[in-house]
Parts: C-alpha cells; structure tokens; sequence
C-alpha cells in the first residue's frame, strides 16, 4: 500500500517545479525571507490551489513531502567563519 502512495519521478518533478515557482515569486514580494516565510508561504499556495482545483491531493501530499525535505534545518549549510575580519 505505501508503494502506491510514493510519488513518481515525474510527480516529484512537478512538485520541484511548483517549489520554484512559489519561491520566486515570494523572492519578488517579501524583504524579510525566511525558512517560516517560505513554509507558510506555500502551505498558503497550496491550500488555496487545492480548494480551487489547480492542485489534486496527491500534488499537495507530494509538495509537502519535498517541503519537509528542503525546509528542514537539517540540510542547512554550514558556512565556515570569514577569517577577513580578524
């Protein structure tokens, strides 16, 4: 049963594609981005593309899922110290 609920390739593409989508356009509308802008910001898109039809379920599970993974502090970057100023 959960083999039938893992996205294919090309859901997760599609799920990629509409992360980009919403990203850029909150990069042209917000100055103070961040990791909790950005999640509400697409549980907003994606809440109202589900109740309008632009947006099956599935596409909403698939989102979220690639959501949890990109969102996550875990995958932060660690950026070592800048030495120039000392």
């Amino acid at each position: 049963m959960e083999a039938a609920l893992t996205p294919t390739p090309a859901e997760r593409i599609d799920a990629i594609e509409q992360f980009l989508q919403q990203l850029v356009l909150l990069l042209e509308v917000e100055p103070e981005i961040n990791r909790e802008t950005v999640s509400a910001w697409i549980e907003i898109c994606s809440a109202s593309a589900l109740a309008h039809g632009a947006r099956t379920p599935r596409q909403t599970v698939t989102l979220q899922g690639l959501c949890r993974r990109v969102l996550t502090p875990a995958v932060d970057v660690l950026r070592p110290a800048d030495t120039r100023m000392a």
